[in-house]
């Protein structure tokens, strides 16, 4: 079989010695230490470049038939500081072409994915070694690089296969390679209806700096896209939706981002738009030939249309090798007698098969749009086939019958025991869809819903058989209850409407179904009875004011009066479930707040501004944090302490249906007896203060002291000393208990100053 990866492979036209270094050589003189091998890879001295062996797939003799075999690298190399690489060795091949291959293939992550470089195809290539070099920038940046050789041979056929020698990797430090370029197309011109998108692998050392796809349309002019996604390396590029049976050819080029801007291209490939029809499996078996003479003079394969529809092309894959040349064909198109080619729908003409000795089993393309209104509105099964009507023709066929395939024998039609690779492309058919589907139920009670209509359908529509219903594609369904549910699919395109197609879903276990009662008798505190269903274990609540909570049965107390709407989610393993119920506040708690002036003497007025409950009759209880006083007056003016400080006053406020919380504010007073910041004004000192044994005041003006007294705090003189005449004085406080005093000081200037005093 063809290798379905192809790979832009590009010869190195200047090797600049400096920058390049072998990575990895084999002469196969030492052994085959450097691989592991399956199969009958070995080493042969029956062919030999350099020394006395080379590595063969058969180094016995033929090779087996049905075999897949390799020869890989033991060890990796690491190409991660390099720019650009090469494999370069000498070969010989003799391959049964068309059928066999052996294939080049690297990885750079140490054989877990691999690409195809090249494939060896061909027979009698043994005279001469050839000299093959092959580019693998594609894989420079990465340190676990392996090469292998992947043998792969059908039945009925053998030759010598593959020998190898003076095999080496080298490395560049110099990207002078275009971009790696990996697409897998569609074979035999398989194409779609809508847009055809293509995935393309592009990989560069020096990054990829440009990418487009180019296509053109019956050999019209050609048209340039660029990608219209990028994921890491892949890029892909969508060609818009062509006319059923349009040929499109396509290539892809990249240009890489090194200083020489290398670029490089695919070859051309191929498709053709339109439903695709094929009921062959693609692998080929064997051969056989069809002659105008002999006892097979024809061959037919019935092909089953999808629904109305044109015929746009006929696929028929001939064979052929230098033993086996084609003739031309005359292609039929038969009407379905009963299980058997019918009658011409179409005048034959004749066609000259496409294989080649390049691509021996290449599908021949039978363009029947000019016959367009003979092929249109077909329905059904139709046979596809040709008569030959002078010479022979060959075509492929798989080994087992798939009951489709005729050959003309005497001119009778006879059931064939295999089956042929005879397709059909036609524009969109024209028929109801079947509804089709199949489910998941894992996540039992949520079950995942896949639609497998065939028709094409445009529209779906589901009855999960519990009242709800979807007309998402592929939809997911939570079920509310454990039990079985007869769910149905209908699909629908641009014809009608599909039948029902219904299955028999089994629910054994269910997400809660979320129910309470929320009673209002003692408004505004709601009491909550909750009887969800299906065993919920978590429940969230939403009382329509702002507050939440997670209780299974809450209580909550309304501040205003109003409707509310309050919402139970009720949640467990298998889902969660929403329950509403709206309700009406008619009474209210009293609202606490008020406000305050600070008068003489720290007494401080308060003014209530609380917001009247329902019913409106409140009380109040004020606390002034003061001595545990507190008071029930509505305004009330409360007298602080002359020393001042930080208190924190609360009102509560209650009526019939109860008691707020209360609300707090912090009054900040002054202090109104002298303060310590006196001192300062007065030009004077005292130090320490707060005093334990001795205090120090100091002018420091430098005026001179004449008297001082100590008074208590309630007027007593407590010490005195007069004629002092120094500009500082001591005081013995030791004597004296804790508390605040007074010093009264009388200076030379005249002055009178006072000063308060704290002992310890």
């Amino acid at each position: 079989m063809k290798a379905i990866y192809l790979s832009f492979l590009m010869v190195l036209s200047t090797i600049t010695a400096q920058s390049q270094t072998v990575v990895f050589s084999d002469d196969f003189e030492s052994g085959l230490g450097s691989w592991t091998v399956t199969g009958q890879w070995g080493l042969s001295t029956n062919q030999a470049f350099n020394g006395s062996n080379s590595l063969s797939d058969s180094p016995s003799g033929l090779y087996l038939n049905q075999q897949t075999t390799y020869a890989t690298m033991s060890n990796s190399v690491d190409l991660s500081s390099a720019l650009d690489a090469n494999v370069a060795m000498k070969v010989k091949f003799d391959i049964e072409n068309g059928f066999d291959y052996c294939y080049l293939e690297m990885s750079g992550n140490n054989g877990s994915t691999w690409t195809t470089l090249h494939t060896f195809n061909g027979e009698n290539n043994l005279a001469n070694w050839n000299n093959l070099e092959v580019n693998a920038g594609g894989f420079v940046g990465n340190s676990q690089v392996k090469i292998r050789f992947r043998f792969y041979t059908d039945a009925a056929y053998q030759a010598d296969g593959i020998y190898v020698d003076s095999l080496r990797i080298v490395s560049d430090t110099v990207d002078n390679a275009p971009p790696l370029i990996v697409h897998e197309p569609d074979p035999h011109f398989e194409g779609q209806l809508d847009t055809n998108y293509r995935y393309v692998t592009i990989t560069d050392i020096s990054g990829v700096a440009d990418a487009t796809l180019e296509y053109a349309v019956d050999a019209g002019t050609p048209q340039s896209i660029n990608p219209i996604d990028t994921n890491g390396n892949v890029f892909t590029f969508a060609i818009p939706p062509q006319a059923p049976g349009s040929y499109v050819d396509y290539q892809i080029s990249a240009t890489d981002s090194a200083p020489s801007q290398n670029s490089g291209s695919t070859n051309v490939f191929q498709y053709i738009a339109g439903n695709y029809i094929k009921h062959d499996n693609g692998v080929v078996s064997t051969v056989a030939n069809f002659t105008s003479t002999g006892i097979l003079t024809g061959v037919a394969n019935r092909i089953t249309l999808d629904g109305q529809s044109q015929l746009t092309t006929a696929l028929i894959r001939n064979y052929t090798d230098i033993n086996n040349p084609n003739d031309s064909i005359e292609v039929h198109i038969w009407t379905n007698n009963n299980g058997q080619p019918g009658n011409d729908i179409i005048t034959p003409f004749n066609v000259f098969p496409e294989a080649n000795l390049l691509e021996p089993q290449r599908m021949t393309r039978i363009d029947l749009r000019p016959l367009a209104n003979q092929l249109d509105s077909l329905d059904g099964s139709i046979f596809i086939g040709f008569e030959v009507p002078s010479g022979s023709a060959w075509v492929v066929q798989t080994t087992g019958s798939n009951g489709r395939g005729y050959t003309l024998n005497s001119g009778n039609w006879t059931s064939s025991t295999t089956t042929y690779h005879f397709r059909a492309i036609t524009s969109e058919p024209q028929t109801p869809p079947e509804a089709e589907f199949s489910y998941d139920a894992t996540n039992d009670p949520s079950v995942d819903f896949t639609d497998e209509s065939i028709g094409q359908p445009i529209a779906w529509h589901w009855d999960f058989g519990d009242g709800d219903t979807s007309n998402l594609q592929n939809p997911s369904h939570n079920f509310d209850g454990v039990g079985t549910y007869n769910v149905c699919l209908t699909a629908t395109n641009i014809i009608g409407n599909s039948s029902p197609h219904c299955e028999q879903v089994t629910i054994a276990n269910a997400r809660p179904v979320a129910m309470f009662v929320a009673n209002t008798n003692n408004d505004p505190t709601i009491i909550i009875d909750e009887f969800s269903q299906n065993n919920p274990t978590q429940w969230d609540w939403t009382f329509g004011d702002g507050n939440t909570s997670t209780l299974q049965e809450p209580e909550h107390t309304y501040l205003e009066l109003g409707t509310y709407d309050v919402c139970l989610v009720a949640t467990n393993q298998y889902g969660s479930d929403t329950a509403c119920q709206n309700i009406q506040i008619n009474n209210q708690i009293p609202i606490p707040f008020f406000t305050y002036e600070v008068g003489e003497s720290n007494i401080v007025s308060f003014e209530n501004e609380t917001s009247i409950g329902f019913p409106v009759q409140t009380d109040y209880k004020w606390h002034f944090d003061n001595n545990n006083d507190s008071s029930t007056v509505f305004e009330p003016d409360y007298n602080f302490p002359n020393t001042g400080g930080i208190f924190e006053v609360c009102l509560t406020a209650s009526n019939a249906v109860g008691k707020s919380e209360p609300y707090c504010s912090e009054l900040d007073l002054d202090d109104l007896t002298v303060g310590v910041a006196s001192v300062e004004s007065s030009g004077l000192t005292l130090a320490p203060n707060p005093a334990t044994d001795r205090a120090l005041i100091t002018s420091k003006s430098g005026d001179i002291l004449e008297d001082l007294q100590v008074y208590s705090i309630d007027g007593n003189l407590i010490q005195q000393s007069k004629n002092i005449n120094e500009n500082y004085i001591e005081i013995d406080v030791s004597d004296l208990s804790s508390g605040l005093y007074f010093i009264s000081i009388r200076s030379r200037l005249n002055e009178h100053h006072q000063i308060p005093l704290i002992v310890k």
